[in-house]
């Protein structure tokens, strides 16, 4: 009798130690996935530099300046970091603004059709059809008014949205410049790892992609340039910006005479505009 007993025992231990043993496996592999996540950007190249970048005293100080410059009444941003607009009837300058407080948003990607793809030198493949021109941060303000931070991959750029190892990011990132608002911002942040936004930067146009190959617009200007439709495979949205900018890509006959409206892409045609921001508000006041 008291030998079934202590069996007993013993089996009751062991299956406790079992459930203790899978709790605690299960606990650290929960603990693993998540911390994977919570670091892999969707598989963004160099996204741990994004996120040091966002965090870097350079950043913030820039961040701290264009709130100030934009907060201005009746002013806005000058090319020397000051602003433009005197004060009315001789009045003594208002002093400085304190910079609101703000928060930078863990930085979501951009993505924009390649001109590979738009020339059809690549298959409609969602591997091939995008590629990564900046992650974006939002700025959430105290005063509530909306900016994104931009930030540019360094090295080389305009890679597809391939994931390859020498993807843009690859060699991390540095700050581009900051836009005022967040339209653009926030239809990049529809976007997940299954169904990507991009940019078809000519036109304004904001589409998805998704994980089926469906192009999906986004806004108006999007509805417009596929014809009205609700969705197009990728393949049919690859004839239609072949139709639009194949002949007027870098290195074309369009492109060489000089003509405005060819295709040098987001990351070259609209990386002035940023950078612009960036540099009135970093440069010191006179």
């Amino acid at each position: 009798m008291q030998t079934r007993q202590t069996m007993r025992r013993m089996q009751r231990t062991a299956v406790r130690a079992a459930v203790l043993a899978t709790t605690a496996f299960a606990t650290a592999l929960c603990g693993n996935v998540s911390a994977h996540g919570a670091d892999g950007g969707d598989g963004i190249a160099g996204y741990q530099s994004a996120q040091q970048t966002l965090r870097s005293d350079q950043v913030h100080n820039t961040v701290s300046r264009f709130l100030v410059s934009t907060r201005q009444p009746g002013s806005a941003a000058a090319a020397d970091g000051g602003t433009v607009g005197a004060p009315k009837n001789g009045s003594a300058p208002a002093a400085p603004a304190a910079p609101p407080r703000f928060e930078l948003k863990d930085p979501v990607p951009m993505f924009e059709i390649s001109p590979e793809f738009v020339s059809g030198k690549t298959q409609a493949s969602p591997q091939t059809a995008l590629r990564l021109s900046y992650l974006a941060s939002r700025v959430t303000a105290s005063d509530g008014r909306p900016a994104a931070v931009l930030l540019a991959p360094k090295g080389a750029t305009g890679t597809p949205a391939s994931g390859s190892p020498q993807s843009a990011g690859a060699e991390g990132w540095q700050l581009a410049g900051i836009r005022d608002g967040d339209a653009d911002l926030g239809l990049a942040e529809r976007g997940t790892p299954q169904a990507r936004t991009f940019n078809e930067p000519q036109i304004h146009a904001w589409y998805r992609l998704t994980a089926e190959g469906m192009v999906e617009p986004l806004n108006q200007e999007a509805a417009s340039g596929l014809g009205g439709k609700g969705a197009v495979t990728l393949a049919a949205y690859q004839k239609l910006v072949s139709a639009r900018y194949g002949d007027k890509l870098p290195g074309s006959e369009y492109d060489r005479k000089g003509l405005a409206g060819g295709y040098p892409g987001l990351a070259e045609e609209q990386r002035d505009q940023p950078a612009a921001a960036s540099a009135a508000a970093s440069a010191p006041s006179p």
